[in-house]
């Protein structure tokens, strides 16, 4: 799945064009990959149909032999049981990031958002619910502020005002 990924963002570097995508990754196919390509190349010409020319039909292909049948599922599974438990904040946005692309979900970014927030521990959640986001980006950055602020609170340590608000002028 990895690979499919890296493949996407090769195309949108080098601007390949849409037409070029799937010819340039049979080129690449190797080992086995290659030799079961080139059995579905030649079973459909065998039966008449026409040759593979987007990416979207090829990538469709690839998967469905190449990603056990589960693969989804299991990844689905993980997706909605994910929470943040006992990792940082940082850890479940990345296993977040990670599922959802994995899912290759089509929601809302406000699904979306409310998924994250569902998944960070309660009293994350609680303060970070009162202050605007728009995107999972600044929800995760306002995440983790928050939970940098509870850990600094937790071991005591108060933040100590300024002695000098503003700089001294000569």
């Amino acid at each position: 799945m990895d690979w499919l990924q890296t493949a996407e963002r090769v195309f949108e570097f080098k601007d390949i064009p849409e037409e070029k995508k799937a010819k340039l990754i049979a080129l690449k196919l190797r080992k086995y990959a290659s030799i079961w390509w080139s059995n579905v190349v030649t079973k459909r010409v065998r039966k008449g149909k026409g040759k593979i020319k987007t990416w979207d039909k090829m990538k469709s292909k690839l998967k469905s032999k190449f990603l056990p049948p589960h693969y989804l599922q299991d990844n689905f599974l993980k997706f909605h049981h994910l929470k943040q438990a006992s990792k940082s904040v940082e850890k479940y946005t990345r296993d977040f990031e990670q599922l959802l692309l994995k899912c290759d979900l089509k929601e809302d970014e406000s699904q979306t958002l409310i998924r994250y927030l569902s998944g960070l521990n309660e009293e994350i959640a609680h303060v970070v619910e009162l202050h605007p986001y728009t995107s999972l980006d600044e929800l995760s950055v306002l995440a983790h502020k928050v939970e940098l602020q509870m850990r600094i609170k937790g071991k005591g340590i108060v933040a100590k005002p300024n002695p000098r608000p503003y700089p001294l002028q000569k």
